[in-house]
């Protein structure tokens, strides 16, 4: 790890792990990409701006505008810019002087920031790179400050440019779009002239797009090939624009999106942007999720939760829906103990009205305490799930605070009448720092005096009528930003002041699966859409960004699931498939004969054998489910003593069998005993991690929805 520069001090070669990254300030200020890619040792190997910037047929002007790091808009300057202002004056060009650098070094990472003024107004703008220790991996981000004494006006104020190496000039994008019950379907497209733009106008980070991009040459594969890509740590509306120019540049650029958005910059003010975070690999598609992976466990996941094995996880939706009570959540709790269940949670149904976090007195007349203890007594901890960002018409905070909702000057709010559940609500408005403050009491209040060790966040609405329904109409577009970091800010604290709770993202499923949610959450809802099958492609998208022990959710093992496709599963299948992730029980156990308890129980036994190989280990996506008519992930333990490899398909046909896979990841020189779960017997053989990795193994498979479970340890 480090970053240098050259004995002008205007060349910067940053080295993360195996990756080095680098730019120049030109002689006009502008800082010019030079490269991205493997590691470089020295800075006189990199390639020198003019002959990147040279095009025949281009004015000088149009030249010196290509490959900037964070270009503004300014004089002939046509393509996507990552900062354009206007200012008092009228005047809407930013020309960028560069002031100086400083560097600073922290326990694993270093941080180099770039400062630039505008040369004709007082704006300044810093431009942050944080290096990661052994990760392929560099957070950009950037704070703008008004230093005037009357308003800047920004409209666009992203978060980093990142530029593609100029060698390739034909590009495939890889990007994750999907719908409820569909998320993060991986899509692979050539990158064309012109700009192809993923965005979110949710108010959520999804679920129609993840903010993520990769890109390569369109020969990588699972396992071999540069890939370059990108994550925008943001949980609200973003922006990622994917450009390539007349000359053949490709150039990514992304943030928080301007759309609806009217950020004016008090005096004094400065406005800080995301993270977004860019790296590279030269090991494919899987090596790329690898990076991501580690980032999220080494320094995004609170540490107290990164450093645990997820519990296996009873949930009542399943089970008692949303007519829960005291009797019936005891005698769900008797039998989550019985299959070995180590948290119980009681999903939406306990509580008085969304928005009075208090038990219901008709089904808990005594409070949540007796059946508290009762689960502790049978040796379970217990969670609640909360929405918390939605209150009923019913609730008591409604009628004292109907100004808090989400809405329009003069406008009555949007509401959201759901009759499954009876139910008719509408948004808080969290940009509110009223409501904010209201809303981190009254968790903090509730995890404290139940003593849970759980806490399940649910979200199932999109921003409608975005107001705050009370303040001037030049404020009104910040609503999309100060929403958001209220939202962080108050998870980052209950997450601060309870360290050991476990947090669960969920927003109608993966409706937030951001990096910025992973700093707070430990377990995320990976889908709705829990369908045995379905989850093979949703768990291929889900990790291309998420660490797999975050797949979380509240039905793996179930029949809930049957009204998405009218298909039933077996449950071995149910239970394998959901042991890619952080596994939950959500069946209705009080209609299961003994011999389904038992099952079950046996499952529950095997997850906590093998979770800390799939919930600590790499992974590598072996075979994709959206090309053959079967899935195989594999989870290799960080010192390679364990792996677990999972073999899972939809249907055999003709008789036919699974050809020989290749195991990649053990230590060629040991010798492993592997073991195959899932058939009729447990079957045992002998092999080297070089031949695994050379030979590779065949299983068979029968029938439909069958699978195996391939269980690697040292002799």
């Amino acid at each position: 790890m480090g970053i240098s520069t050259d004995h002008s001090g205007r060349r910067f070669l940053m080295s993360a792990g195996g990756m080095s990254y680098a730019f120049e300030l030109a002689e006009n200020d502008l800082p010019i990409n030079l490269y991205w890619g493997g590691k470089l040792e020295c800075a006189d190997d990199l390639p020198g701006i003019a002959e990147l910037q040279f095009y025949q047929h281009r004015t000088n002007r149009q030249s010196e505008n290509t490959r900037q790091e964070y270009p503004a808009f300014h004089g002939e300057f046509y393509s996507e810019c990552a900062l354009k202002a206007e200012y008092s004056d009228g005047v809407r060009s930013t020309r960028l002087r560069y002031e100086g650098h400083t560097r600073k070094k922290e326990n694993e990472c270093e941080i180099l920031t770039l400062s630039f003024a505008d040369a004709l107004h007082p704006l300044r703008l810093r431009l942050f790179y944080r290096v990661w220790n052994g990760l392929e991996l560099i957070d950009r981000w950037s704070e703008i400050e008004n230093g005037s004494d009357s308003f800047i006006r920004l409209e666009n104020f992203a978060s980093a440019c990142w530029q593609l190496p100029a060698p390739t000039a034909d590009w495939r994008l890889t990007h994750l779009a999907g719908r409820w019950a569909k998320e993060a379907t991986v899509t692979r497209i050539p990158v064309t002239q012109g700009r192809f733009v993923m965005e979110s106008r949710t108010g959520l980070s999804g679920p129609f797009a993840v903010p993520f991009f990769a890109l390569d040459d369109g020969t990588a594969t699972e396992l071999a090939g540069e890939v370059f890509f990108g994550a925008l740590q943001w949980s609200g509306n973003w922006r990622i624009c994917v450009e390539r120019g007349a000359w053949d540049a490709t150039t990514v650029t992304g943030g928080i999106n301007p759309f609806d958005c009217r950020i004016e910059l008090k005096p004094g003010e400065t406005f800080a942007t995301p993270v977004f975070s860019g790296g590279w690999s030269r090991e494919g598609h899987s090596g790329m999720s690898r990076v991501l992976h580690r980032y999220q466990l080494r320094h995004l996941l609170p540490p107290a939760i990164a450093a645990k094995p997820l519990p296996l996880i009873f949930n009542s939706w399943g089970c008692i829906n949303i007519h829960v009570n005291e009797a019936n959540i005891r005698h769900a709790g008797t039998l989550a103990a019985k299959v070995g269940a180590e948290l119980f949670v009681i999903d939406d149904g306990w509580q008085k009205a969304l928005g009075d976090w208090i038990p219901d007195p008709a089904k808990f007349p005594d409070g949540l305490g007796p059946v508290i203890e009762n689960a502790r007594s049978l040796g379970m901890e217990f969670g609640l799930w909360v929405e918390p960002e939605s209150f009923e018409l019913k609730s008591d905070l409604y009628r004292a605070h109907p100004d808090w909702a989400m809405r329009y000057p003069g406008v009555e709010p949007f509401e959201r009448c759901r009759a499954d559940v009876d139910r008719t609500s509408v948004m808080l408005n969290l940009a509110r720092g009223d409501v904010a403050d209201y809303l981190y009491h009254a968790l903090h209040k509730l995890v404290e005096e139940t003593g849970i060790r759980y806490l399940k966040l649910d979200m199932n609405c999109f921003f409608s009528s975005p107001g705050y329904g009370r303040v001037p109409e030049a404020e009104q577009g910040r609503i999309w930003i100060d929403y958001v970091r209220n939202l962080h800010r108050i998870f980052g604290r209950l997450s601060a002041d309870f360290p050991e709770l476990l947090m669960e993202n969920c927003a109608g499923g993966a409706g937030r699966a951001d990096l910025a949610m992973t700093r707070f959450f430990g377990r995320m809802n990976r889908s709705d859409n829990q369908d045995a099958l379905d989850m093979l492609k949703l768990h291929y998208g889900f990790t291309q960004v998420n660490l797999p022990r975050l797949a979380g959710g509240a039905c793996h093992i179930s029949d809930l699931m049957y009204d998405i496709n009218r298909r039933r599963t077996p449950l071995q299948f149910q239970a394998f498939c959901g042991m890619l992730g952080s596994l939950a029980i959500g069946k209705d156990l009080t209609r299961c004969s003994e011999a389904e308890l038992d099952e079950i129980r046996s499952y529950g036994e095997f997850y906590k054998k093998i979770r800390h190989i799939t919930q600590f280990g790499d992974f590598y996506r072996l075979a994709s489910p959206y090309e053959k008519s079967r899935a195989v992930f594999e989870y290799v333990a960080p010192d390679r003593s364990e792996a677990a490899v999972f073999v899972l398909g939809a249907s055999q046909q003709f008789g036919g069998t699974l050809p020989y896979f290749k195991i990649p990841g053990l230590a060629p020189e040991k010798r492993y005993e592997m073991t195959i779960y899932g058939g009729k017997t447990e079957e045992k053989r002998i092999l080297s991690g070089r031949g695994a990795a050379t030979v590779g193994v065949r299983v068979d498979l029968f029938g439909d929805f069958d699978g195996r479970i391939l269980h690697f340890q040292y002799q």
